[in-house]
């Protein structure tokens, strides 16, 4: 039997049959001991069954769906690559055309999906010195072969004056505009013609209006918040419930690291939960995920107390939590606030 996996990061749900869902969750360890697990659920939210998906990999971080409901499992480390991965499990993960023949200190994906025929996918680096991609597959039926076909082009981006940008085929001058204006991208996150992504370094929001060339930013860094909470250390994950107005962040580091929201169309900030538990200190929640209808949330924290997370290779670290909502809403219905307490 498969104890949950150590050290989870990046995770999303897809559905199943029978109103049943998978929970596919990456592991961060080193040294070729990461992956992908899956953590099935019956149509009653039930745990029926827990699989290796993806194996042999290292540092497995974020990651992203596609339309056609896989995963995409990100390498953080210098040669890392972005893998395919069936929640269903019916075929073997593969590595995509994302990443490039070089790899890189991938992390999450995001997808532009207004063109059926045509995705476009978004991958960021987290690297000081990184380049945020957009990848155009060659036209065609979208489908699991979409990101292993030959003839799709890679750009990247590039900050102007006036809160301008562009894509460009230069991947330095990319790099050179990434170290300056938005170092170490992590979760990135598409809505309604809007790329969202967050800085750790820069502790930072960036909003790109796709159509028109334009951004926005934000700090992330934020004091009180409605739910009786403090946002003041690294972003992480940025998730969506649903396609909901509230973008989910996690966090990585402080003293009561969390869960926190913001209300995209009037920037109204919430804080969902926090740890108030020594264990936790400096922690990082991952692996933020809603179930199908929206009602139930799960989160991880990578270390929960183990002794050696920077290490990479401690089997003993991680545990995921369930979040429901006994009022029969979905997590975008109103806030929670809650205070994690743990013994």
């Amino acid at each position: 039997d498969l104890i949950f996996h150590s050290m989870p990061d990046g995770a999303a749900i897809f559905p199943l049959e029978n109103d049943g869902y998978v929970y596919v969750s990456n592991s961060e360890m080193k040294e070729g001991l990461g992956g992908v697990y899956g953590l099935y659920f019956d149509g009653s939210g039930n745990v029926v069954d827990y699989k290796r998906m993806l194996s042999g990999t290292t540092r497995n971080c974020g990651g992203g769906r596609t339309p056609w409901d896989t995963w995409i499992s990100c390498e953080e480390y210098g040669r890392g690559q972005c893998w395919q991965v069936d929640p269903k499990n019916q075929r073997s993960s593969k590595i995509t055309k994302l990443g490039g023949a070089g790899g890189g200190n991938y992390e999450s994906v995001a997808v532009d999906n207004r063109n059926p025929d045509r995705p476009i996918f978004f991958l960021t680096e987290d690297h000081e010195r990184g380049a945020l991609r957009k990848y155009s597959p060659e036209k065609s039926t979208a489908s699991w072969d979409t990101l292993h076909a030959e003839g799709g082009s890679t750009k990247y981006l590039v900050f102007l004056e006036n809160n301008t940008f562009k894509w460009t085929n230069n991947e330095n001058r990319a790099r050179s505009s990434q170290q300056e204006h938005f170092r170490n991208v992590e979760g990135i996150d598409y809505h309604e013609g809007f790329l969202y992504f967050v800085s750790k370094k820069m502790l930072m929001l960036y909003v790109l209006d796709l159509d028109n060339g334009t951004y926005r930013s934000s700090s992330t860094k934020h004091g009180v918040l409605v739910g009786d909470g403090e946002f003041r250390h690294s972003p992480d994950q940025i998730v969506r419930n649903n396609e909901g107005e509230y973008l989910y962040l996690t966090e990585d580091g402080g003293k009561t690291v969390g869960v926190y929201a913001i209300h995209t169309p009037t920037g109204e900030r919430y804080a969902i939960f926090e740890s108030y538990y020594d264990k936790y200190v400096h922690d990082e929640t991952t692996g933020l995920a809603f179930s199908i209808d929206g009602s139930k949330m799960y989160a991880a924290f990578q270390d929960c107390g183990c002794e050696d997370s920077e290490g990479g290779v401690d089997f003993n670290c991680g545990c995921l939590l369930e979040f429901s909502r006994s009022d029969g809403r979905s997590f975008d219905g109103s806030t929670t606030g809650l205070k994690f307490h743990s013994s």
